[in-house]
């Protein structure tokens, strides 16, 4: 093989391997809940990550995570929302992603949905002890998807665009430095910049609803996965010797 081919081949597989590694640095942790019915287990992924319950009912019921408590309190503090988060407050650009689903509508305003970058909330130290971005869907007719910062201010809006009980929908927030992009089922619902919050955790939510979260995934660079593929950067390297085994430059 001449030297012209020799370089470009191994510019080629260079490529392709350096993209492969850098793969495998961008972790994927995910959550299907499917465990027996009660506590909701640790989740290992270079660390141990327990779920913290702050305010409602929650347990792990039929495959799903569930909070049952339809009562709420405030609607303008750290107490607003029944929660549950998970992972490492140092976490900073990531694309979390869950199932959701209304189960029981309170009388109120039933509202679910994902936090992202949640970090230092504990509604027991006041009521203004609270960090996190909350990306929701409301039932009521004349309220629709919603990005809010903690506790309770609108960032954006869909106005008319109620979500429907018992059905399911796809979460999902894509969050890089102070850029925001929020999907419904795979469609953007938002694209927006605040950079109130640049790190923290993730988890779900309710307002005056009892819901169900399932699949719930965290995705991005720096985050040590229970489902990160090492196996296919590990092949390419044995590969990538092979293939300069087999050839006689």
């Amino acid at each position: 093989m001449n030297s012209r081919i020799q370089f470009v081949f191994f510019g080629i597989m260079a490529a392709i391997l350096f993209s492969c590694l850098t793969d495998i640095e961008a972790g994927k942790i995910t959550i299907d809940f499917d465990q027996p019915n009660g506590k909701p287990k640790s989740v290992s992924a270079g660390n141990s990550f327990d779920w913290t319950p702050l305010q409602g009912k929650w347990s792990v019921q039929n495959k799903k995570y569930l909070q049952e408590d339809v009562k709420f309190t405030s609607t303008a503090d750290c107490t607003t929302y029944h929660r549950s988060y998970i992972g490492d407050e140092n976490w900073t650009d990531y694309t979390v992603e869950a199932t959701v689903r209304i189960e029981e509508s309170g009388p109120a305003a039933p509202i679910l949905g994902i936090f992202f970058r949640v970090n230092g909330d504990d509604p027991k130290k006041g009521a203004a002890a609270c960090n996190y971005y909350h990306f929701r869907l409301d039932q009521r007719a004349n309220e629709g998807p919603c990005l809010i910062k903690s506790p309770n201010k609108i960032i954006k809006i869909t106005k008319k665009k109620p979500c429907k009980p018992k059905t399911d929908y796809v979460l999902k927030a894509v969050v890089k430095g102070s850029s925001i992009k929020c999907y419904i089922d795979g469609k953007l619902e938002f694209d927006v910049k605040d950079d109130s919050f640049p790190k923290g955790a993730v988890g779900v939510g309710t307002f005056n609803a009892g819901a169900s979260f399932d699949n719930l995934t965290v995705e991005g660079p720096g985050i040590q996965g229970n489902s990160t593929n090492v196996e296919l950067g590990s092949n390419l390297v044995i590969n990538w010797g092979l293939i300069k085994q087999g050839y006689s430059f």
